[in-house]
């Protein structure tokens, strides 16, 4: 007779791969509950186009800014291109990418009004330039021949038609790519991306900050040459790609107690947890001692990182990822020898494995440094309890 773990594990089996085939579309497949395409716009009078490049021929400061974000290189980025060949081409990618209707080559509709019947056709509106320029300048300030943007006052005698339009000064705006929610068959209670929904707790939060502050910082000068300074915001949008921007989330706290070592490391930089946005990414912090002589001790290491479980049905196996403002400690001997302890960080795009995965399988090349030191032998001050 087969023991009771043994068919308890028979029966978990069999269950997952019954999910499996209920769910023949997979996880990826764009749902109801997940962002679609801006509808198409068309180029407000007085505007040459929807492309950045003539924006920019007024907002030159602004277009050179956004050339340098990642928003910019949200289609071409290598590792998209590897992804969106291993998911398939799945839409639920292409929408925040691509956001506007006019970068798409297919229209998405469903007879249902939801979009678990998808169904694609040809967009004779494509714009494959404008779909080289991934998040572009229309994709938040064009809307029904508008230019939108987060002055109250009509101060400037814009060649085109212009509104304001509060969703600029909230989170809302970026929420909607960064915050990407749950789908069917996920016992995820944030979903793929959740950056939104964490921005919504801890510090930062409950004192009213919204992503702009951090992401977009603030800045006086004129919107356009010739025209007089008013406060702004830049258009750079640094985040895990900039190394300043990862040296502000975590301090550290190393006390000594009898024998022992604690570390106390606070996420009191970051208005979400860190990592944030795809589940591939981790960051690794290497405590370690170097004595009067010169000689480097390892201590303790901590990998932050959210392990998630895809296939056949998605949950969030473990995260250990602190939230704004929350603390975890490492406790370890303290060195005999005198001496100095030390910090390093580095951020993980992902792991060789995954690496190797997509350039074998996805043909992914000229890719960016996936492991990017941000923390270089930074001095921790060692308090006595004593």
């Amino acid at each position: 007779m087969k023991k009771p773990s043994t068919i308890i594990a028979i029966l978990i089996l069999l269950a997952l791969v019954i999910l499996y085939f209920l769910n023949p579309k997979g996880i990826y497949e764009l749902s109801n509950k997940t962002a679609q395409y801006i509808p198409h716009q068309e180029i407000p009078a007085g505007s040459i186009s929807l492309k950045a490049k003539d924006c920019g021929t007024c907002h030159i400061e602004i277009y050179k800014e956004w050339q340098t974000s990642l928003h910019s290189k949200a289609f071409i980025d290598p590792f998209f291109t590897a992804y969106l060949k291993k998911d398939k081409g799945d839409p639920t990618c292409s929408v925040c990418h691509t956001p506007l209707e006019n970068q798409s080559p297919i229209i998405l509709t469903s007879e249902s009004g939801h979009f678990d019947d998808l169904k694609t056709t040809p967009n004779p509106k494509f714009d494959a330039e404008l779909q080289k320029e991934g998040v572009t300048c229309a994709a938040c300030h064009v809307k029904n021949g508008i230019i939108l943007g987060p002055y109250r006052k009509k101060a400037l005698d814009a060649p085109h038609p212009v509104a304001y339009d509060e969703k600029f000064l909230k989170k809302s705006l970026c929420k909607q790519c960064h915050e990407v929610p749950s789908k069917d068959f996920s016992l995820m209670n944030e979903g793929i991306c959740s950056t939104g929904m964490e921005s919504e707790t801890g510090i930062w939060s409950a004192k009213g900050y919204v992503c702009q502050d951090c992401h977009m910082p603030a800045v006086t000068r004129p919107l356009m040459a010739g025209y007089p300074a008013r406060e702004g915001r830049k258009h750079l949008w640094p985040g895990a790609y900039s190394t300043t921007q990862l040296q502000k989330v975590f301090t550290f706290k190393a006390v000594k107690s009898e024998h022992n070592l604690i570390i106390s490391i606070t996420n009191s930089g970051a208005g979400h947890k860190a990592p944030t946005g795809d589940t591939d990414r981790f960051i690794i912090l290497d405590f370690f001692w170097i004595d009067q002589q010169g000689n480097k001790t390892p201590l303790e290491s901590i990998e932050f990182k959210r392990q998630v479980v895809w296939q056949p049905i998605m949950f969030v196996l473990s995260d250990n990822r602190l939230s704004p403002g929350e603390s975890t400690q490492l406790v370890m001997e303290h060195p005999n020898e005198a001496g100095t302890l030390y910090v390093n960080g580095t951020y993980h795009v992902m792991t060789e494995r995954s690496l190797k995965r997509l350039r074998d399988k996805y043909e992914l090349e000229n890719e960016w440094e996936t492991v990017r030191p941000f923390i270089e032998q930074q001095k921790l001050e060692v308090l006595s309890t004593q």
